[in-house]
């Protein structure tokens, strides 16, 4: 069986007989995600488990890291994958079409919105994780001082972002992970984004545009939130044990600039573990296909040391 997503056919999950699925709604901002914790059947009551949070990337869901959670369970940790706000099954965010309406005494009244789907905005998706995380650490089960962090493509920065300001994730784990994105151009086009917004020349929450940016990426680009997020400005605060993993023929960006740099900043600083790998012979979303048993069991055994 596969499971699509986007424009990107995955390869469905297989699930191992010991772990068990449920659904789980997570709330951020006041939207709801649609998620799933993987749980071992034979979690020992009487101890606390390993747990790791989960991120897609750009156009993705829930689905794309379900593969990972399932063998993380299996090995006897807590997953959680969800699908960041506006994606797939999860709600997204409601913006005020038009003025303020006329309000009662109870700051009551009946307003036009207009609900925003498929939109990147870093900063929302950084919020999101967040909310993941608390909701893991509420999890029955979970040792609040063993959480990890997996992310993958674009959620592989915001798994980085996350970690580096999150003194509750110990140990991170992310893949074909784009990290700088704020180079001359895109900087220029989001500066001139921000601005649109702020004199109302655009719709907040902006849908249908930038298109062009990432042609090969459903969804709109939020330029302008761009501007607030750099994952890899964030690397040098990383505290957590750090595994990165690139394709050897990423074909979206330049994993030199990106991971490549990363794992230089954190060797020189020698704070904490740092690890990174290239796949050889796979481009980005081949990570997900030849690249899946060495790039999950790569994970998973940074995650057993580490977690």
């Amino acid at each position: 069986m596969l499971a699509k997503e986007g424009e990107v056919t995955y390869p469905a999950l297989d699930m191992p007989p010991t772990v068990e699925r449920t659904s789980v709604t997570i709330w951020s901002n006041g939207v709801a995600m649609d998620g799933d914790i993987y749980r071992p059947k034979d979690l020992d009551p009487s101890r606390r488990a390993a747990a790791v949070v989960l991120s897609h990337g750009w156009g993705g869901s829930k689905a794309t890291g379900e593969r990972y959670a399932a063998k993380f369970a299996a090995a006897g940790m807590v997953s959680l994958c969800f699908t960041h706000c506006g994606w797939a099954s999860s709600a997204g965010q409601v913006v005020l079409v038009g003025d303020r309406p006329d309000l009662d005494r109870n700051n009551e009244g009946v307003a036009k919105v207009r609900l925003i789907r498929e939109v990147v905005d870093p900063v929302e998706w950084i919020q999101n994780f967040r909310a993941a995380v608390d909701y893991m650490e509420g999890e029955p089960g979970v040792d609040t001082d063993r959480i990890g962090a997996w992310g993958t493509s674009f959620g592989g920065g915001i798994a980085m972002h996350s970690a580096a300001n999150d003194d509750r994730i110990k140990a991170l784990a992310v893949q074909v992970a784009p990290l700088l994105l704020r180079s001359g151009p895109l900087s220029a086009r989001g500066k001139q984004r921000a601005i649109d917004l702020a004199r109302g020349r655009i719709a907040a929450g902006p849908q249908g545009i930038d298109g062009d940016v990432f042609p090969r990426l459903p969804g709109t680009p939020h330029l302008a939130r761009f501007l607030q997020y750099d994952a890899l400005a964030e690397a040098a605060k990383l505290q957590s044990p750090t595994l990165m993993i690139d394709a050897g023929n990423e074909d979206l960006f330049d994993i030199k600039q990106n991971c490549g740099t990363a794992y230089e900043i954190l060797k020189s600083r020698g704070v904490v573990p740092v690890d990174y790998r290239i796949i050889d012979g796979i481009d980005h979303y081949g990570i997900y296909f030849a690249g899946f048993d060495e790039s999950s069991e790569a994970a998973l055994a940074w995650f057993r040391v580490h977690l």
